[in-house]
């Protein structure tokens, strides 16, 4: 009855530790789920941050787009009147040709009327002579006094009348051609001087016009720039919200298959310690049924020996006593054995090993360029690159900033590495790698300026200008 409770106690405390141990396992299991669960929350709320910062960049492209569509109207009214302002300036350059041309004409008009003027002056003079050389002057009383008859008397009035009234004639046309060509002169000046004028004033409106033009040009060209700016804004954030989209896929998945891991290890520690139950208890019956037989003939035993020796009943009764207290001292004494397994935890020192062979070109901190978010490591272009440790590619893409570029997140580390700059890749986003597994090689792509591998470390997921000194985390 004795062995029968040591070996109840036994099973119960193997039970027990059993137990223990699977809760332990289940724990940790049930941790590094939460872990990832945590960190698609944050990649979540990452991407949805970015995509507010899209829609913003794209509400600042199209307020630029709106701004551009109104110079540009403005741009075409300013050139729909400078064309206006030109044709308006070319209406009056041959209003004023046209009007020199009348100045050329009246001019020759001017010379004619004096050399009218000058051949009446000449008529005049030769009547002045004729006069002069017949007497002098002619008495109109002589003249009447001299007729013969009243037809000649009649005759010689008519005549002195029409002499006297040539005369005045001439006077008098003299007088008018040079009133009109004094007031043909000033018209002309008058009118080529308002023309003049008014080319002035188109001039000035053509340059006020050219000057407006050309600053909204200017603005145009600014407009440009900015929306440039934004559009590559925008491209940077697309680009993160595409690697947050990617890792979210990577973890979701890692997540399932840790759902998966779990069940399946708590379906096999099921089974196992059912097993472990089940042969125990076979033990625990198989051991109770030796002691029964133990006992059985030990009792056989004893009734032979009284039939066969009444005399060595007293004697043998006290061997049998001795020997079932050496029997039960050697039953009590129960063995134990324990053993503590250490796991060894590198406390987030010396957990990566270096990507690559090379030269470290450049640290991590400030430069001249602005911060480094990692390492350079120069080497000749072909030089293999290593997965610092095993993990999942979340990334194998081309980056106009970082060429070739794979990323690598190491969910038993809650760490993700970037392998940027490379001249070509070997591995595919969503691919496991092992640590030491090659990645690519070595490179200038992207924004570099030689061959060199750029390696960064980002604490859980990548996440912009979020890189940590990846010399903490080197062997």
């Amino acid at each position: 009855m004795k062995k029968s409770s040591v070996l109840s106690v036994t099973l119960a405390t193997t039970l027990a530790f059993g137990g223990l141990f699977t809760f332990t396992g289940k724990a940790q299991a049930n941790s590094k789920l939460n872990e990832l669960e945590q960190q698609q929350s944050d990649i979540h709320n990452k991407r949805s941050n970015v995509n507010k910062s899209i829609n913003q960049k794209d509400g600042e492209i199209s307020n630029i787009l709106n701004q551009q569509n109104s110079v540009e109207d403005e741009i075409e009214k300013l050139e729909a009147k400078m064309a206006d302002t030109d044709q308006k300036i070319k209406e009056k350059e041959k209003q004023i040709d046209d009007t020199k041309a009348e100045i050329e004409k009246l001019k020759a008009e001017i010379k004619d009327l004096k050399e009218r003027i000058e051949k009446r002056n000449e008529v005049l003079r030769d009547r002045a002579r004729n006069i002069q050389q017949n007497g002098g002057s002619v008495k109109f009383i002589d003249v009447v006094l001299g007729a013969n008859s009243f037809g000649d008397l009649v005759d010689r009035v008519s005549a002195v009348s029409t002499l006297v009234g040539a005369d005045k004639q001439i006077l008098d046309e003299q007088q008018a051609d040079m009133e009109k060509l004094e007031a043909d002169q000033k018209k002309v000046e008058e009118k080529l001087d308002s023309l003049n004028k008014m080319l002035e004033e188109l001039e000035v409106l053509k340059a006020d016009l050219k000057a407006q033009n050309e600053e909204k040009k200017v603005l145009m060209k600014e407009l440009a720039a900015q929306k440039k700016h934004v559009e590559n804004e925008k491209m940077s954030l697309e680009e993160q919200e595409r690697v947050l989209k990617e890792q979210e896929a990577i973890i979701s998945k890692a997540m399932a298959d840790e759902k998966a891991r779990i069940a399946e290890e708590e379906r096999k520690a099921k089974e196992a310690a059912e097993a472990e139950k089940r042969a125990q208890q076979e033990a625990q019956a198989k051991a109770q049924e030796q002691a029964k037989a133990q006992e059985q003939a030990k009792a056989q035993e004893q009734a032979k020996a009284q039939e066969q020796n009444q005399a060595q009943t007293q004697t043998q009764t006290q061997s049998e006593k001795s020997t079932s207290a050496k029997s039960q001292t050697s039953g009590s004494t129960p063995s134990t054995n324990s053993s503590n397994d250490a796991n060894l935890n590198a406390g987030g020192s010396g957990v990566l090993s270096w990507p690559a062979s090379g030269r470290l070109s450049s640290g991590y901190g400030g430069r001249s360029g602005g911060t480094h978010f990692g390492i350079d490591i120069a080497n000749a272009a072909g030089t293999p690159i290593y997965a610092a440790a095993s993990g999942v590619v979340t990334r194998s893409d081309y980056s106009s900033s970082y060429g070739n570029v794979v990323y690598v997140f190491h969910p038993q580390l809650n760490l993700t590495t970037v392998y940027a700059h490379m001249s070509a890749r070997s591995v595919s986003s969503g691919q496991n790698v092992s640590e030491g597994q090659k990645l690519g090689e070595i490179g200038n792509t992207g924004e570099s300026f030689g061959n060199h591998l750029h390696f960064e470390v980002h604490n859980g997921p990548w996440s912009y200008h979020g890189g940590v000194n990846p010399m903490g985390y080197l062997k």
